[in-house]
């Protein structure tokens, strides 16, 4: 097996790997976790034999949430403002500017995406900005993410699938995390390209990821990301992961687990909080 050396705690953080092993007391099995990147190309997966053979032997796969129609039916539903329209939440000058962002991105004006809560639209335009500014093929990848090719690959396997997090979870963190009228502030930074600097911190990010550099990563999610929003986004939800990644160690089966990778670095990160309950964390090498 390709692994690298287990780390001192303190320098965990700085072992150059998005893919990690976990044993320990009662784990008969081993479990990995695997940090994945909704805005990078996933090919890299079928390159490496070992990615693939930990999920084939894996008796468990875990995500996030499970990508089913029926969730994302329940997050379509929550993208949408039922008593306003957007128009009541914004000047006339920024609902000109905002459908003029739209027709450059997405193809269509703002009427049709006049009852979505502002964050929703905000997302679908960063993706497509994103894309272009990463020279992505959105169409090639079907809009798919690494998240949803570890869950279609368990299906296609057989594989038992559980979730981390109900959807109702993750739409409380992404859709009614803020008040409307800051959702309106971040889409507006994004309509005016306000969010240039995010577009370079995208970048950097990428590329930090394709280093699988997690102490990178952490230290320039901590950068643009305020105190609040990485304790709702990361911190709260990886201490309620904890009890269920500790179940599955516990199962006496192996378990593959593909969540953010945002969410394994730093001292509030999965890697740090299973390595203070006694467990063993080792990464395991790929190349990207």
């Amino acid at each position: 097996m390709l692994s690298l050396p287990t780390l001192a705690q303190d320098t965990l953080p700085k072992a150059k790997s998005i893919f990690w092993e976990v044993k320990g007391p009662g784990v008969k099995k081993p479990t990995y976790l695997f940090g994945t990147h909704h805005l990078h190309d996933y090919g890299f997966i079928n390159q490496n034999k070992i990615i693939l053979d930990k999920l084939k032997k894996a008796d468990i796969v875990a995500g996030e949430i499970l990508i089913e129609a029926s969730n994302m039916m329940k997050v379509a539903m929550a993208s949408v403002m039922p008593n306003k329209r957007l128009n009541q939440l914004m000047s006339e000058k920024d609902y000109k500017a905002t459908d003029e962002c739209l027709r450059k991105y997405m193809g269509t004006g703002v009427q049709l995406f006049s009852s979505f809560k502002p964050i929703a639209i905000y997302q679908m335009i960063m993706l497509k900005k994103y894309a272009k500014t990463l020279n992505m093929n959105l169409e090639k990848t079907g809009n798919s993410s690494m998240d949803e090719y570890f869950q279609r690959s368990a299906r296609n396997l057989n594989k038992k699938l559980i979730a981390l997090e109900t959807v109702e979870d993750q739409i409380k963190v992404l859709y009614d995390g803020k008040p409307l009228d800051k959702q309106v502030d971040l889409l507006l930074e994004m309509v005016y390209d306000k969010d240039s600097l995010a577009s370079q911190e995208i970048v950097k990010l990428n590329r930090m990821y394709k280093q699988q550099d997690l102490d990178g990563l952490h230290k320039l999610m901590q950068k643009t990301a305020s105190e609040d929003e990485l304790k709702t986004l990361l911190v709260e939800r990886n201490k309620k992961w904890i009890p269920k990644i500790e179940e599955l160690l516990k199962s006496g089966k192996s378990a593959f687990i593909a969540v953010g990778a945002g969410h394994l670095p730093g001292k509030s990160g999965v890697l740090h909080l299973l390595r203070e309950k006694g467990y063993t964390i080792s990464p395991l090498k790929i190349k990207l």
